[in-house]
């Protein structure tokens, strides 16, 4: 294999010198919950610290390939707080890179259904903030989720 251009000469993508396949190099999807709790400028959103120390996000991953939204929302909210969700509408698409990964992240709103909120894998701290004055959150899809979600409630700021 080696990178050549493919279908946008821009773009070049591992191709096998042999027998000229492209293995295609493409936006890969995740899913992530906006959880939130309140109303208006009262809200507050649910947010967990990465292990890593690279800061707040919020839970979600990538789509496996077999994967359906809502059960991969809920599955990763167990996961990472070990709660059960609601799964609401879709906030946005949001482009974004992971590790150097483009991405792009299907931002869902949704809500604690039961269970309370704790680190559970991936994380080691889970807390609400208020929608008005969350802290620096580390992925740029996050960022500007909740900076739609406070556009949407009326606080452009």
């Amino acid at each position: 294999m080696e990178l050549r251009p493919a279908g946008d000469a821009e773009i070049l993508h591992p191709t096998c010198v042999s027998c000229g396949f492209v293995l295609w190099q493409k936006r890969l999807p995740c899913v992530d919950a906006l959880i939130m709790r309140g109303s208006g400028r009262d809200s507050e959103v649910l947010l967990g610290r990465q292990l890593d120390g690279s800061g707040w996000d919020l839970p979600g991953n990538f789509l496996n390939a077999t994967d359906l939204i809502e059960p991969a929302l809920e599955r990763e909210c167990q996961r990472e707080m070990d709660i059960e969700i609601g799964v609401g509408e879709l906030l946005g698409a949001y482009e974004d890179t992971f590790r150097g990964i483009a991405i792009v992240a299907l931002v869902y709103l949704c809500t604690v259904r039961t269970g309370e909120p704790r680190p559970a894998d991936l994380i080691d701290e889970v807390r609400w903030f208020p929608i008005v004055t969350p802290p620096p959150i580390a992925p740029i899809a996050g960022q500007r989720a909740v900076a739609e979600l406070r556009h949407r409630l009326g606080d452009r700021a």
